[in-house]
């Protein structure tokens, strides 16, 4: 397997991860996050910029996934090269409440050689519900 096409095989793997583990019926520990994420990544979302590890993550996610009852990611697009992978995507979360935020995003990976992330970069931009 080439190294773009394992990288977009551990971006779909992720995404699917987040299906399971981003919701507020799920316990998130630091191993669960060590699946996937190295001992020091970088997060950058919508201009701001994290130093993260598994524990300062870990209390990011479990308030991140507290009101979700599910999300999703429909991908519209996604290439890779040796070095990383791109996806143009939506998102919808179902919220506990019974609300539904959709959001349109692109994301940028790139992961180690072992396959975990080091940056998780991303701009994402609500939708409007009519």
């Amino acid at each position: 397997m080439t190294t773009s096409k394992r990288n977009i095989q551990l971006a779909n793997d992720l995404l699917d991860w987040n299906r399971k583990n981003l919701r507020a019926d799920v316990t998130l520990t630091e191993s669960v996050i060590a699946e996937k994420f190295a001992s020091h990544f970088i997060v950058k979302a919508n201009g701001r910029r994290y130093e993260a590890n598994h524990s300062n993550y870990l209390q990011f996610l479990n308030g991140f996934k507290s009101t979700i009852k599910t999300i999703d990611y429909t991908v519209e697009h996604i290439t890779a090269n040796e070095n990383s992978v791109v996806l143009a995507m939506s998102a919808t979360v179902a919220r506990i409440d019974g609300k539904t935020d959709t959001f349109e995003a692109m994301l940028l990976l790139i992961f180690n050689e072992q396959g975990h992330v080091t940056l998780w970069h991303e701009v994402y931009l609500p939708i409007p519900q009519h």
